[in-house]
């Protein structure tokens, strides 16, 4: 019989914090899944540490090393169950979060595709929480997600068809490759949000890299129309770009900036969101991990 969801966790050599990541899964409320372990170091300890879960809803699936966009499309395509829910391997889950995302969707209308949840910033090497991301949109979000990344992949759980439809994660993406899946799905169907923190997601070095982050914002403009030829939304982009530069000491960003005025000088229409996405527990998880201090 098939499973209800389908769980997607990537991994390259992370095997304790992988064990974290199996075991909130595990001891999930909702019991009806498949676990898709797709390992790109194809580590004859991952495949041990699987086994010694004893538990037949475990899959291993071994990879090439190709990147997290090709692990999560590799996981899609041997999926089974009718929902496809992504963990990241260094991230883990609330026990209630598989079933209260079944819930919603059983009381959503058939053309909401994909529910994300609330989620804490957890700082893997103090223990400690910095702050909770909070869902800021549900129903039609393309708009917002013109603008962010409203999601976090390690919330979602998506129904399987709407890959069909929206086609799979783009592999060429150096970052942001997530962002750009989600944008996509979001055109096509309507995302539920549960204003709970049902996952932590994991703060630690060596975990960010900022040129990688800034060439997928750069790919994301270049990719999506509705990004580059819209003067207010590439003014919005172009002033997270060019103040995250600064921040990061690069003086580059002032060019970004003075860009993003000349498109919108009185910055109608992003004034709001703008100093919105300043005071956001995203952007200062960014500042402090470009400044060194995570």
């Amino acid at each position: 019989m098939r499973p209800a969801v389908s769980v997607i966790i990537p991994t390259y050599n992370r095997d304790r914090l992988l064990r974290r990541a199996i075991e909130s899964v595990l001891n999930q409320s909702f019991d009806d899944f498949e676990v898709l372990v797709v390992d790109g170091a194809r580590s004859e300890s991952t495949r041990e540490l699987i086994r010694s879960f004893g538990d037949e809803r475990l899959r291993y699936v071994p990879q090439r090393g190709k990147g997290i966009a090709n692990a999560r499309n590799l996981g899609v395509l041997k999926a089974r169950g009718k929902f496809i829910a992504f963990l990241d391997d260094d991230d883990r889950w609330r026990e209630d979060k598989l079933e209260l995302q079944m819930e919603a969707f059983r009381k959503l209308p058939r053309d909401y595709g994909l529910i994300y949840t609330a989620f804490t910033y957890y700082y893997l090497e103090r223990g400690r929480i910095l702050g909770i991301k909070h869902p800021r949109a549900s129903g039609d979000v393309y708009g917002h997600m013109l603008r962010d990344n409203i999601t976090g992949t390690s919330t979602i759980m998506v129904r399987r068809e709407c890959f069909k439809r929206a086609g799979l994660f783009r592999e060429s993406f150096p970052t942001c490759e997530d962002w750009d899946m989600w944008l996509r799905m979001a055109k096509l169907c309507h995302f539920g949000a549960i204003d709970e923190p049902l996952v932590d997601y994991s703060i630690h070095s060596g975990q960010f890299s900022f040129a990688k982050y800034l060439a997928g914002r750069y790919r994301m403009i270049e990719e999506h129309g509705d990004i580059r030829h819209d003067p207010r939304v590439l003014s919005y982009h172009l002033l997270q770009i060019g103040i995250l530069k600064l921040f990061g000491g690069d003086r580059s960003g002032a060019r970004e900036v003075l860009t993003a005025f000349r498109l919108n000088p009185t910055m109608r229409g992003n004034l709001s969101d703008v100093i919105r996405s300043l005071l956001d527990v995203r952007t200062k998880v960014y500042i402090l991990k470009f400044l060194g201090r995570l």
